[in-house]
């Protein structure tokens, strides 16, 4: 029996996976826990040493990358759920990385169980998936996305974007030419889309460019200025999140 674990921030998509596993592979996989922050899952994997991980991308708490680069090692196989474009899951076919594109098809993800317990009984390192996620993470940022708005469709490049602002399941965003954006997508959404490497989210209501960043303002009320004369609340556990992304010693 394979020892499996479910890191994911949903509880309806947590059900739907042990409801998967039970009808597709009941008899091959055991699910022993399911966690949906990094800190949790970390001790969760530690605790439970799983030869399979069913792994959001996107958590409460940051992301896939983050969480595995906490880890001590990769010995496990890894199965990927993500909301990610086609583009994405072209770059995870072309790396052998097993995937969930959502909505979770129980066909797909029978066939990526399957597979991922093959890999098992010949365990490969698993050190160039972290490269793989920010990769797909960090892709050019002159690509155009596709926000959705009130009447259709606004596309703009990531890299004309100051910040976002969180409005409940609406979001705000600023862009260099003064504009603002109110469009139909979550924050969370909104983030998935970004690359990780420019883009920094330092409160629940707000992700940043980090390349519009002017000036960091200390103590436990800290905010950015922003190059726009904006200025934006950092929240004391992101603290940590935007000190480690600019390395330096704020």
């Amino acid at each position: 029996m394979t020892k499996a674990v479910i890191i994911e921030d949903e509880p309806r998509n947590i059900a739907l996976l042990e409801e998967l596993i039970k009808i597709n592979c009941g008899d091959l996989v055991e699910v022993k826990g399911h966690a949906g922050t990094i800190k949790n899952a970390i001790a969760l994997i530690q605790n439970v040493k799983p030869e399979l991980v069913y792994l959001d991308i996107e958590l409460s708490d940051g992301n896939a990358f983050e969480l595995l680069e906490m880890l001590d090692n990769l010995k496990f196989a890894m199965i990927f759920i993500t909301a990610f474009n086609e583009y994405a899951v072209k770059a995870f076919r072309l790396n052998a990385v097993d995937y969930l594109l959502k909505p979770i098809s129980s066909m797909e993800f029978k066939n990526a169980t399957f597979k991922a317990i093959d890999k098992i009984k010949n365990l490969l390192n698993n050190e160039n998936i972290l490269k793989v996620i920010t990769e797909l993470r960090n892709y050019n940022t002159h690509k155009k996305i596709g926000l959705p708005i009130a009447d259709g469709i606004f596309f703009i490049t990531p890299d004309t974007i100051i910040r976002i602002e969180a409005k409940g399941n609406y979001s705000i965003i600023f862009l260099t030419t003064g504009k603002k954006i109110t469009c139909t997508k979550t924050l969370k959404e909104i983030e998935n889309l970004l690359p990780v490497n420019t883009f920094l989210r330092i409160h629940h209501s707000w992700v940043i460019n980090t390349n519009y960043v002017k000036k960091y303002y200390r103590g436990r009320n800290g905010y950015m200025e922003m190059e726009d004369g904006s200025t934006v609340a950092v929240s004391i556990r992101k603290k940590e999140k935007l000190i480690s992304f600019f390395n330096s010693d704020l």
